[in-house]
């Protein structure tokens, strides 16, 4: 709204032909090098950087390629607001593949990362891509999650043809997006599985009458954040246990107060509950639920989380971390290859920090090695870095016979291979990376456990069933 506002003051400004320097002490320009590092030339005069925006990584010197990075790191768009330590981990390891390469570089040139801070507002996500792809005049873009990378890749990245990348957008719904605008090659990649996968699992694992880790329920509570990962993947668990188990889907508001949807829960007295969400909300489902006769610890119910719960910031609370004990969650399996290893021990010495803690860091990381790699076959094959050649390089890590693993010491050989018209299998620290012609890449899930102050992996891989029972 504050921005619609000073456009409009900007407008009648215009009109009268009043100078922007005299009537609002705004600095004219031609360009946005005239403005300084904090501000950004649009339509003649400096206007501050996007909400979240001004963190630069990289060189950024003359001819290097400038990738756009739309990452919630902070749990809210307010300035004070706490971090989200999943989030900020993804890119963390996003980082650390950029660094990887930029110490060997393509043809001399390297990749400057345009970070905004999304606070995991859409609506501030599409003003920032806007700004990434206008002014800083990116090729690529990478996301996180289901609601800012649809709004962004359907009002901003498509349009612009622009490449998008998630590595955690994890709703069905993307695997619909009309995204070639046009082209031969879809624009919108991920290397999170879809929903598809998790949700089929969950109903799996939680149809199951001999598994006792879950308790053999009659009664199984939904209990999702009301947008469009939430709305998805409830949708796929509740299909699945249709017929099977009892079940029931309890909505809850993003951010917003979860007393009303806790004490709904606790009337309707599940055996287990399915709690799809993020971490901040699901931390206070817990604390709230602590306080409910018929969901705290030592009642009989359990509890069983999805992907973006796997987050330390949640044991970090006594609270929450004592309701959550023992029980069992989903998430993308972690690879188990060259490329994984290579991974966790290079973000362990860079961040002295384990990534298996949290959800999505390999895939964050595979995600800026194939947009890197991407952008080697486009400037090598046409002497520039465009989203749709960008994408054409995906089709093509897919299809080589004998499988490489997605490693620093590896990257010179597979942009070679590119840039030579041969297809490559690359297997990444996510693990196989087999895109479909949809931009997906399947793959199994894990299956962890909250133990003590950490999250353990119990099962390493499961696949899901091939269709709905």
């Amino acid at each position: 709204m504050r921005t619609r506002l000073l456009m409009g003051v900007m407008s009648a400004v215009l009109a009268t032909g009043c100078s922007f320097t005299t009537a609002a002490g705004l600095e004219e320009c031609e360009t946005s090098a005239e403005c300084g590092a904090d501000k950004v030339c649009s339509q003649g005069v400096c206007l501050p950087l996007p909400t979240g925006c001004g963190r630069i990584y990289g060189r950024a010197e003359a001819g290097d390629i400038p990738v756009g990075g739309l990452f919630p790191i902070h749990s809210g768009t307010e300035a004070n607001a706490p971090k989200d330590e999943s989030d900020e981990q993804a890119f963390n390891a996003a980082l650390l593949a950029m660094e990887q390469v930029n110490a060997r570089g393509i043809n001399g040139k390297q990749f400057a990362l345009y970070l905004c801070d999304t606070g995991g507002d859409a609506e501030r996500a599409r003003i920032q891509a806007d700004w990434l792809v206008k002014e800083k005049q990116v090729a690529a873009v990478l996301t996180a999650g289901s609601s800012q990378t649809y709004t962004v890749a359907q009002s901003v990245t498509i349009p612009s043809n622009v490449l998008l990348m998630s590595y955690s957008a994890s709703s069905p719904e993307l695997s619909a997006l009309p995204d070639t605008n046009g082209g031969p090659v879809g624009l919108v990649w991920r290397t999170s599985p879809s929903d598809a996968i998790q949700g089929a699992v969950i109903g799996q694992l939680l149809s199951s009458t001999t598994d006792a880790r879950f308790g053999n329920p009659k009664k199984v509570a939904i209990l999702y954040v009301n947008e469009t990962y939430g709305q998805g993947l409830k949708d796929i668990v509740a299909t699945r246990l249709a017929g099977v188990r009892e079940n029931r889907s309890i909505p809850y508001p993003r951010r917003g107060n979860v007393r009303d949807a806790v004490q709904d829960l606790n009337t309707y007295d599940p055996d287990l509950t399915v709690v799809v969400g993020f971490t901040d909300d699901v931390t206070n489902i817990l604390v709230e639920s602590s306080t409910q006769p018929n969901l705290r610890t030592g009642s009989g119910h359990r509890w069983f989380f999805t992907d973006s719960v796997k987050d330390l910031s949640l044991l970090a609370n006594s609270t929450a971390a004592a309701q959550a004990q023992n029980f069992y969650g989903t998430a993308p399996a972690q690879g188990t290859g060259q490329a994984f290893a290579a991974f966790r021990d290079a973000f362990n010495s860079r961040f002295k920090t384990d990534p298996s803690g949290y959800a999505y860091t390999s895939n964050a990381y595979d995600a800026m090695y194939l947009l890197t790699l991407g952008a080697s076959y486009s400037l090598n094959t046409t002497g520039a870095v465009t989203g749709p050649k960008m994408a054409e390089a995906l089709t093509k890590v897919s299809n080589g016979q004998a499988s490489l693993q997605l490693t620093s010491t590896n990257f010179t050989a597979l942009s070679a291979d590119l840039a030579a018209g041969r297809t490559v299998n690359v297997d990444g620290a996510s693990g196989k990376l087999d895109f479909d012609a949809n931009g997906d890449a399947p793959a199994p899930m894990e299956l962890w456990q909250v133990q003590g102050s950490n999250f353990v992996t119990v099962q390493a891989a499961i696949d899901p069933p091939a269709s709905p029972p």
